[in-house]
């Protein structure tokens, strides 16, 4: 071989390993600003309901949709050592690793599992977490979903006719609907709890039958708020809304509390919201020893229907206890509607309770109807110097029969507006024993003792007590 020959093959080789070196070095090279990562899921949910102690694992992939290589600065549960859950990823166990490499268009592996007792009664229903994963300080977020206890589920469902029995409570995840002819029965005993995102649409019947030892609770699935010493926090979930088609429905002895989140259905925030519904004779929605307590929107709703209410208690919102609407037929018996505000609830422009006739549109006009309206022995009362609006426009028929009721008032109502009988002096205060504790029975010297007019269909208080057939008092609760 001769000498320059020699050389050239040197030469040549020479650049091959510089080629191959900078081609390595051009591979192993990171994206270091922006860059996309996508997932296998949206949300991963663990769907298996235990019975008892049990482990579950679920995993999903991230995928680096870039051409270069990309190191994950951090993947970590959100809830960090107080999380249920539990990841690996590559092989190691952790709730928070750092420089995480997948080379371009790759993927990982996330293994994800939790351990439930579901008869733990300190478990929330719903246990939720969040794996943030951090790549050049762009935030992508899996949510992670389990079910924390023994409980009958009822994700997204349009419910046909059945009954809920009082065996285990019952979880309302992302709503339900009673359909339209269809009949929900609850039985006595039953507790409902809702999470964050939920409403009861009922465009059937509702039929929910508790008593006075064992009423019926709707509430918000969060349990471990007694643990933050806050355990009634108002807008915890959406509340119902009886649709145009619902029909027949009763509730007796039912609890509604902490509801009025809007939920983002464009809907009203309330606890009960009734949209206009045919006069078909009679009430659309009866209400027997309810209590409606702690909405964080409106308590009552209700547009040109029928509802009634009989030894109801309907307390603590954040907008009215109770608007009507647009017209309609209404009664309420031995009800006791208040309202001085309490935690994450302003009462400070609101009155407690509106009736009127009509409803103003966003371009000044105006949709109404006839309104029939009869109270007798309720209590509307509370820490405003005004706590009852009425108003109508002449339109349409505005009929308020006020008979043996005590009202906070202090601006005088128009002359001639209602008809009030045996009404109480305004602003003659109630007495209650203690309503920042949501205590409304009132004192033994309060002016409702003995001041109602008996009303024979309805016999005992909300307590279960008997009134006086001669002289009752006005309100929920009998004074004793």
């Amino acid at each position: 071989m001769n000498y320059r020959f020699g050389k050239a093959i040197v030469a040549v080789l020479l650049l091959i390993v510089m080629v191959q070196f900078f081609s390595s070095c051009k591979k192993d090279t990171f994206l270091m600003n922006g860059g996309t990562l996508s997932f296998s899921t949206d949300t991963l949910k663990f769907d298996t309901v235990f019975t008892s102690l049990g482990s579950v694992t679920r995993s999903f992939k991230i995928y680096n949709t870039n051409n270069k290589r990309v190191k994950i600065n951090q993947i970590k549960l959100e809830k960090g050592s107080q999380s249920f859950f539990r990841m690996n990823i590559d092989g190691v166990p952790t709730k928070d690793i750092t420089d995480i490499e997948i080379a371009p268009n790759d993927s990982i592996y996330v293994f994800v599992a939790l351990t439930i007792n579901p008869t733990n009664g300190n478990n929330p229903f719903i246990i939720e977490d969040k794996v943030l994963v951090n790549l050049n300080n762009n935030i992508s977020t899996v949510p992670l979903e389990a079910y924390g206890q023994d409980a009958h589920f009822i994700r997204d469902s349009i419910l046909k006719s059945q009954t809920w029995i009082n065996d285990k409570p019952y979880v309302i995840i992302h709503s339900c609907l009673v359909d339209s002819a269809q009949v929900l029965t609850i039985q006595k005993g039953c507790r409902i709890y809702m999470h964050a995102d939920s409403k009861m649409y009922v465009a059937g019947t509702l039929k929910v039958f508790g008593t006075k030892k064992d009423s019926v609770v709707f509430q918000g699935d969060r349990l471990d708020r007694d643990y933050f010493g806050y355990k009634d926090t108002p807008s915890e979930w959406g509340g119902f809304y009886f649709t145009q088609s619902s029909n027949q429905c009763n509730l007796n002895y039912c609890v509604i509390k902490n509801a009025g989140n809007s939920t983002g259905d464009g809907a009203f925030p309330a606890a009960i919201m009734v949209a206009p519904t045919p006069n078909l004779g009679g009430p659309i929605v009866e209400f027997n020893a309810c209590t409606i307590a702690n909405s964080g929107g409106y308590g009552v709703l209700a547009f040109n229907t029928n509802l009634h209410f009989n030894n109801c208690l309907i307390h603590s919102c954040g907008l009215q206890n109770v608007l009507i609407t647009e017209g309609g037929d209404y009664e309420f018996n031995y009800c006791t509607i208040a309202n001085y505000g309490g935690y994450g609830l302003n009462h400070a422009q609101e009155p407690t309770a509106v009736f009127i006739n009509y409803r103003e549109l966003n371009d000044g006009s105006f949709v109404g109807n006839n309104l029939k309206l009869k109270c007798a022995n309720t209590i509307i009362y509370g820490s405003l110097e005004d706590e009852v609006l009425f108003d109508k426009k002449t339109t349409w028929v505005y009929d308020v029969k006020m008979e043996n009721c005590l009202l906070k008032r202090k601006t005088p109502i128009m002359s001639g507006l209602i008809n009030e009988v045996n009404a109480l002096a305004y602003n003659s205060d109630p007495q209650f024993v203690n309503y920042s504790k949501w205590d409304f029975h009132p004192k033994t010297t309060s002016p409702v003792k003995g001041a109602g007019v008996y009303l024979p269909l309805y016999p005992f208080d909300l307590d279960g007590n008997n009134r006086s057939t001669t002289a009752p008092s006005i309100g929920c609760y009998e004074v004793q």
